[in-house]
């Protein structure tokens, strides 16, 4: 069973993973998703969907916002802003696994 309590608010030191439960598929350049625990459908494109596509397996955040930074070339306290608030909405959805990153 899987715990669903959401001690803390995720910081970049955390781990995430997508739920490995939800089902999701191509839709053009959309990722739509389906949970079969809640019935819900969701979609994700663009930034979101390289975030998506990023965490299929554990991703420390920071690494992850270290990746988006690269790629496209914006300011780094506005992408962990955004990304961060993109995480916590997966997590509060129950789409994301969260962990303590390994100490490095």
């Amino acid at each position: 069973m899987k715990a669903m309590a959401l001690p803390h608010m995720l910081n970049l030191n955390c781990a995430v993973k997508r739920d490995p439960d939800l089902i999701a598929a191509e839709a053009d350049r959309d990722i739509v998703m389906v949970s079969i625990a809640n019935g819900l459908y969701y979609g994700v494109s663009d930034v979101a969907r390289e975030i998506w596509e990023a965490i299929e397996q554990p991703k420390k955040i920071s690494d992850l916002i270290d990746d988006l930074t690269k790629t496209y070339n914006i300011d780094r306290a506005k992408c962990e802003q955004e990304t961060l608030s993109f995480l916590e909405d997966l997590r509060s959805e129950g789409l994301l696994q969260v962990s303590d990153a390994p100490a490095s």
